[in-house]
């Protein structure tokens, strides 16, 4: 019954976006998936080769047809990104050009949905505080009417479709041992009026979902996470 619910929610998501497609001068893609936001950080791609074990996830245990190849949109082309209901980035502190940040700001506008998560190399992101610190900054310029706020144990998107233990995200920690500064940190959702456009996570799930850093179970416990807020992202595209 789940699979049969979502693949019916699916079907009306994706009519919605042709729809939004139209009336957008064709920009916005007419089908599921996702794409990394390419930027001038030297990281944006790290562990996109592992890409396909999170979309073949996808295949495997929802009713959505993703394709499991990576793609890439580049921050500073709007039709690339607006080909997409999602995009990952591994952070958007680093887009500094004017015409990326408006990209960035119109792509938002138009009903993309923007995952932000940090990588728990301590090389890539040494202090997640000022990383969350950093992408908040960037959003209040490029976007002022939104809110980054954390988001409650109940929230929908930890039970939309996986039910997560704890109303609490999954966490990879460098080498291994629960950090407290990561930890401490749920999820946070990127709020604009009623539609939630994005969330940050603290959580490096891509590193769960690769296999790095990560003890037994995090993957598949990450990669539950990610379905749920996929899920979630394309309920917002639709309102």
């Amino acid at each position: 019954m789940k699979k049969l619910l979502l693949l019916i929610t699916a079907i009306f998501l994706v009519g919605v976006f042709r729809t939004e497609a139209a009336e957008s001068n064709d920009l916005r893609g007419d089908r599921v998936g996702w794409a990394r936001l390419k930027t001038p950080s030297p990281w944006w791609n790290r562990h996109a080769h592992k890409d396909p074990i999170l979309t073949q996830f996808l295949r495997d245990n929802t009713s959505l047809n993703i394709d499991p190849t990576w793609y890439n949109a580049d921050a500073e082309n709007l039709p690339q990104m607006c080909a997409y209901p999602i995009l990952f980035s591994q952070g958007i502190d680093l887009v500094r050009s004017a015409t990326a940040r408006t990209n960035l700001a119109e792509y938002v506008r138009r009903s993309g949905f923007l995952l932000i998560d940090a990588c728990i190399n301590e090389e890539v992101t040494p202090d997640p505080d000022v990383f969350l610190a950093r992408q908040t900054r960037l959003l209040a310029k490029i976007l002022p009417e939104a809110r980054v706020v954390p988001l409650s144990s109940d929230h929908n998107i930890y039970r939309c479709y996986f039910q997560i233990p704890d109303g609490k995200p999954p966490h990879t920690y460098p080498h291994f041992s629960p950090d407290p500064r990561w930890s401490k940190h749920g999820l946070y959702g990127i709020q604009i009026g009623s539609r939630m456009a994005g969330v940050i996570s603290l959580s490096a799930l891509q590193c769960g979902w690769a296999g790095v850093a990560a003890p037994p179970g995090t993957d598949i416990a990450s990669m539950k996470m990610l379905v749920n807020i996929y899920i979630y992202s394309m309920m917002q595209g639709a309102q």
